[in-house]
């Protein structure tokens, strides 16, 4: 597998997820089709345990992310627990992890955007 490079400057969008009853922001960077190639995240108190975990799985997502392991087949490999939402239980994310990469849709209307960026 070969890594594939980013631009210097490319399209990215944040979204506020609420795990566990807490906000996170999640950042993804997008190449010029509008895949996700890189995510960031914060949202934990700065020095803690959490934004150790959580920056470094970015940094494991977004290699993957690079090397063309699709968003899907990452969470599919992510663990999921039992939880009751409106009296129905499901399964939800067994960590902050499975949130992050449920935010990494592909974006292909960013293409023409990202397209008249570079022309």
């Amino acid at each position: 597998m070969t890594r594939t490079p980013l631009r210097a400057r490319r399209q990215n969008e944040t979204r506020k997820v609420i795990f566990q009853g807490w906000p996170y922001f999640i950042c993804v960077g997008y190449d010029d089709a509008g895949r996700p190639r890189e995510v960031f995240a914060d949202g934990s108190k700065q020095g803690s345990d959490m934004q150790a975990v959580m920056r470094d799985a970015c940094i494991v997502i977004s290699i993957a992310l690079q090397h063309d392991v699709e968003p899907a087949e990452l969470a599919r490999s992510l663990g999921t627990v039992p939880a009751l939402t409106d009296g129905n239980e499901v399964e939800v994310h067994a960590s902050i992890v499975g949130a992050i990469v449920e935010c990494l849709e592909p974006r292909p209307d960013l293409a023409e955007f990202t397209e008249a960026l570079h022309v």
